[in-house]
């Protein structure tokens, strides 16, 4: 895709995730009871799960094995940012 064009200057980065067909279908049925398409939900979904401080801190406690790289969410008044900690071993 060309950068730009048709898309208002926006730069577009395509995630492909691989779902089990359970997963896929669960997903489906709920974008149907939310009244959306299923990559809309999913978007929803990333944008949520990407600005949690809860989720964030779960998913780094669980699977984060380098202290330099963990993120801090921190709120500067309109948005969300990510800030790297640093390392604690120095």
């Amino acid at each position: 895709m060309i950068e730009g064009k048709g898309l208002g200057g926006k730069r577009v980065n395509r995630v492909n995730a691989s779902l089990t067909n359970k997963e896929d279908g669960d997903l489906r049925k709920l974008a149907t009871a939310c009244g959306m398409k299923h990559t809309e939900l999913t978007w929803h979904l990333i944008r949520r799960c990407l600005y949690d401080l809860n989720i964030v801190n779960e998913l780094q406690k669980e699977f984060c094995t380098q202290s330099a790289y963990k993120v801090v969410l921190l709120n500067n008044g309109m948005e969300i940012e990510y800030v790297l900690r640093g390392r604690e071993d120095i």
